[in-house]
């Protein structure tokens, strides 16, 4: 299968980089302290969305998903006029939103609800302990909202991240989600316990806003805990015997950030902005520059055929394998995959 623009059938979409939440494992955040000092707090506009998907790409996709590595896109000042004019234009596309459900009034969630918009709601506990990685938002919004959304028909998940201070709650919280509405309750192990350097760990170091320390464990409970990180392997000693398997290639997909780059997935468009790195110091900026990987300077169509994606290919193989590729994508460990089994 060839990784073109005509065979991109999937966008993975950041609206924006603002979020009221500091998640402690979110790169928007130093572990849940200040923001990010490399990010431009930017969103897209709809004009901008119009820009990068005109009615013909709208057209060739089957589905687009509103997420993001920074910002929740509900914080798009015109996120809900971006899902009419994509279902304007096709009202076959399968449409998703992450978000944590703490924002915005009911009648706009009520107005998602009649555009057919699949919601994932990333709820990491009840009303004692959802705050505790979900800082800065809200149990009472998340309740409401959640409400407002499926009693005007939304269909919606409830996504858990576990913990070992949550971990007592999944069945009460899976009890609850039914009563809310939801369709279907999650249960995610995370598969972030690892280094910069790939070295595993048991616990994240986080930071409350208000400066105090915590630390984020993994559950005790075997059974919500990532399978794969349990694995006996030394990643650094591994990781140049892998063979990069690219989902981005599997899945037809691209994903376009709230800046406008396109990227071939969250991960690679991720390694930008570390705030632990010094900028540009990743590896990815050795595929991105001399290109110019901006849709809202050209299109889609014209980054993809610019030889930028060809270059990210060849870091699939060879001895100067994209290290983020190799990490998110090989044959012999997938944290990422494992979260949801």
């Amino acid at each position: 299968m060839t990784y073109e623009y005509k065979n991109i059938r999937m966008v993975h979409l950041e609206t924006t980089q603002l979020c009221q939440a500091s998640c402690p494992m979110c790169d928007r955040n130093m572990n849940g302290g200040d923001v990010n000092p490399y990010l431009k707090n930017k969103s897209l506009s709809l004009e901008n969305i119009k820009h990068i998907f005109p009615e013909s790409f709208l057209h060739q996709l089957d589905n687009i998903y509103f997420c993001g590595n920074h910002g929740d896109p509900i914080f798009a000042p015109e996120c809900l006029e971006m899902f009419e004019y994509m279902r304007s234009k096709n009202k076959y596309l399968k449409l998703g939103i992450t978000t944590n459900g703490g924002a915005r009034k009911a009648d706009w969630w009520v107005e998602l609800a009649k555009l057919d918009v699949h919601v994932n709601f990333s709820v990491d506990g009840l009303e004692d302990t959802n705050h505790l990685y979900r800082q800065g938002v809200v149990w009472k919004n998340v309740e409401e909202n959640i409400d407002a959304f499926t009693s005007a028909g939304g269909k919606g998940d409830w996504t858990f991240l576990v913990f070992n201070y949550n971990e007592h709650q999944v069945q009460e919280a899976e009890r609850y989600s039914k009563l809310l509405g939801i369709n279907k309750f999650i249960v995610k192990k995370s598969g972030r316990y690892l280094t910069a350097n790939l070295e595993k760990k048991e616990q994240h170091q986080a930071v409350f806003r208000k400066g105090l320390g915590q630390l984020l464990s993994k559950p005790k409970n075997i059974n919500y805990r990532n399978k794969e990180l349990e694995k006996d392997i030394n990643l650094i000693d591994s990781l140049q015997t892998f063979s990069v398997v690219p989902k981005c290639v599997q899945k037809k997909e691209i994903y376009i950030s709230a800046e406008g780059f396109v990227l071939p997935c969250c991960w690679t468009a991720g390694q930008m902005y570390k705030w632990y790195d010094e900028p540009e110091a990743s590896q990815i900026w050795e595929f991105i520059n001399g290109f110019n990987i901006n849709a809202l300077d050209s299109s889609v169509k014209e980054v993809m055929e610019s030889g930028f994606f060809k270059k990210i290919e060849k870091g699939w193989s060879g001895d100067n394998k994209l290290k983020t590729c190799l990490v998110k994508c090989n044959n012999k460990f997938d944290p990422y995959v494992a979260q949801w089994n």
